[in-house]
Formats: structure tokens, sequence, C-alpha cells
């Protein structure tokens, strides 16, 4: 089958793998000059099925409103004259209930799980090298009353989808990692979470590796190439036109993250995604032997660090502004100040090159993947800040569906015509 794939970040070139594996005739377009240049350049770099669990949550709104008074805080909203922003906010708040939650985060969790392990699959089939650590991740506490409310909060929906969780003290995540030594001492950190089987890794980089193989597969990849519509015929798509000439398909793929929305609304569908901006600093660690090799998450300023090579990659904030692309320096100092305050001699500050993206996030916090009303057009986005944590599994989910074979797991939950 001819298949064009609308899209090159993490969940694009995924998918367009997935389906060239399987013999189909497939066409990438993005409009960037290479993969993964957008969301997916330089995230928390974090494959988390641990923390693979909704934003929204009856607990979200009181930290919301308490975070909305500092200019430092994780999360920052700006509310604006903008619908769509409106019409998100609506839908996010009516998924902070403990029902919602304990409907969506299982959802969730299963398919980032699944992920890991297709993951792991193409790790054994091909050679990747993209800084990968195999450490877990291990989430930290200032008390140890709050690590145990999050793996009361947490524990079931993990060990019910065998992702494994254990707690540690202080003295348990100073010999894990062994640059939390002042941290601990100075009682910053007072418990742990290690989640063993979660891993890091480059997204970018990943990308641009998998792409190269894939292309040696016969994927097309037609980089600085935007798409103006997706053409169809009786409701069938017939393929899409682009700045350039017209590419025929069978099949679409629409995985264009936050620029999926615009597209589709050209057909008349309106997606529930909008953008919650982030910010990442990449740090040289300078030689230094006191920055951390396993991957961090530091729960209570809602920041991650992760070891990439020689770098430091440290990423957080959650920022609902609209639609704008600029660094704000005093946002981006923000996660410096995190990294280093954290890990003090991790590493070259002056040297640090910082980042923002916008995360293409649902209200539930579930992508959405399969189908659309229009025949042969279909959708794999919405992963929000989980696109590196879900991408291997989204593509293989969506393989299954194009091929007509039976999905590994259920994909009702993530089913773009159900929402």
């Amino acid at each position: 089958m001819r298949i064009v794939v609308l899209g090159a970040g993490i969940i694009g070139v995924t998918t367009a793998h997935a389906l060239a594996t399987r013999g189909h005739e497939v066409t990438v377009v993005d409009a960037e000059a290479g993969p993964a240049n957008g969301t997916s350049f330089a995230n928390g770099a974090q494959i988390s099925p641990s923390e693979a669990v909704p934003w929204a949550s009856p607990g979200s709104l009181r930290l919301a409103l308490r975070w909305m008074a500092s200019a430092n805080a994780p999360f920052r909203l700006n509310l604006r004259a903008d619908p769509q922003q409106w019409a998100w906010l609506g839908q996010f708040v009516r998924n902070c209930t403990d029902g919602r939650w304990q409907a969506n985060a299982p959802a969730m969790v299963r398919l980032a799980e699944h992920s890991r392990h297709c993951l792991m699959a193409l790790n054994e089939s091909h050679v990747l090298d993209y800084h990968r650590e195999q450490r877990g991740i291990l989430r930290v506490y200032d008390r140890p009353e709050k690590a145990q409310a999050e793996l009361a909060h947490i524990g079931h929906v993990m060990e019910d989808h065998d992702v494994p969780l254990q707690v540690l003290d202080p003295d348990g995540c100073a010999a894990l990692e062994p640059a939390l030594a002042d941290a601990v001492a100075s009682g910053r950190v007072g418990a742990g979470i290690l989640a063993p089987t979660d891993e890091t890794g480059d997204a970018h980089q990943f990308a641009i590796e998998l792409a190269h193989i894939a292309a040696e597969a016969g994927v097309r990849f037609r980089y600085g190439e935007r798409v103006r519509s997706i053409r169809s015929f009786c409701d069938h798509v017939t393929g899409v036109e682009t700045d350039r000439d017209e590419i025929r398909a069978e099949r679409v793929v629409v995985a264009l993250g936050l620029a999926s929305v615009e597209l589709m609304r050209s057909l008349g569908v309106s997606l529930p995604i909008y953008p919650v901006k982030g910010y990442s600093a990449t740090v040289p660690v300078a030689g230094s032997n006191r920055a951390p090799r396993v991957s961090i998450t530091d729960q209570g300023n809602r920041f991650v660090v992760s070891r990439l090579g020689d770098n430091l990659r440290v990423a957080g904030k959650a920022d609902i502004i609209g639609h704008e692309r600029a660094i704000d320096p005093h946002r981006a100092a923000n996660v410096l100040d995190d990294l280093f305050g954290l890990f003090p001699e991790a590493g070259d500050r002056s040297r640090a090159t910082v980042w923002s993206g916008l995360r293409p996030m649902t209200p539930s916090g579930i992508p959405l993947i399969g189908a659309s009303d229009m025949e042969g057009l279909y959708l794999n986005t919405g992963h929000g800040s989980l696109g590196w944590t879900m991408a291997a599994g989204s593509a293989d989910l969506l393989a299954h569906l194009i091929d007509g074979q039976r999905p590994p797991i259920d994909t009702a939950p993530y089913a773009p015509v159900s929402r």
C-alpha cells in the first residue's frame, strides 16, 4: 500500500519505520530540514512508563492554584481570548476527578509499557546509538510521607501493568546515585521511588538513526516541504497536496503534533489538542564526577534530569500560554536553577544550551491513535510530554490497525472518533 506519513518527529519516524517493515511503500513529509527538529528535539529524554499518568487529577487543580502565585513555579497559565484554550481547559478540568483519573491512567500506562517493549525490540533488531541508559528513573521527594502518598496513588496502576516500583530511603537514594549525596545530607532528598525498568536516551538522535534505517528500507523522506491539504474523493483519502506537488496515496497518517490541529480543522474536524510549553537545557558535564548517571525526577519541583553522554539534559515547566514559541529567559534560567540547586557541581552552566518546545496535549493525557471518519485517514498525535515514551508502541498499534490486524493491546481508549 502507498502510505504518506505527515510529520517526521519521533512519532512520525517510528510510524514510517513500522509501516515499511510491513512492506508498505511509505513517504514522509515534514516542513523541517530533518527528523525530530520540533517538539522531539531536546525533550527530557526519559522513557518512563512509571510516569505515564494523567496530569489531570484532583490534586492538579490545587497545585495549579498554589503555583499561579509564583513566577518561578513549574506551572504558568495566561488566559487568552482564545476559544480553543478555554475549551481545552474546560475539558481538562472535567478530567480532574478521581473517577476520570482512574479510567485514564491505565490506558496511558498500558500504552507506555507496550511501547517500552517495542523499543526493546527495535534495539535488538538494529544498532542504534542514542546515548541509551538502562539505569531506571528515580523520583525524589523531600519527605518520606510524600513518597508513600505517591506510591499509594499510582502503585496499583503500575502493579496491574507490570511496572515495578521500589521505595528507597535517603541512604538508598545516595547509594544508587552518589551525586545525590549532598542533597541527602542537607535534607533536600528524604525519600525516593525507583522505577528500575524505565530508561533514557536522546529522542532526536534516535529519530535520526531510525530515519536512516527506514530510508535504507525504502522510506522516502521529503524535508522542507509543507502540507497544504489532504486530498479525498467521495470521503476517501487519495493523497496530500504540498507546496511542491501532489502525492498520491491509499492511506495518510497525520503525525504532526500541534500542526495536526489546523490540518484536521480544514477537514471540519476539531482535535482536543492544545500546546503546553516546556523548557530544557543541555549542559556539558565538563569531566565532572558530580554529575548524575541515573535519571532523576524531582517530584516536588517538577523537573527531570537525564544523562546523555557527556551532557546533562534538564527539562521542566508547563506553561499554558498559547502558541508562543519564543524562549522566556526567566523561565529558561529557572530550569538551570533547578538543575544546579539539586546538583551544584554537575557541569558547566556557562556553556548550557537552552530550548523550548510546545507539547501537543490532550485534556485527558491520552493520545489520538487510529482511524478518522474519512476512509484511509489515520491519526497518531496528541502525546503531550510522553511522545518519546509512547512512540514505538503507538507506531506498532497504528501499523496493526492499517493492516486490519488485531493490535496487541486494546486501542479503544485512543480512538480519535470516540472523543
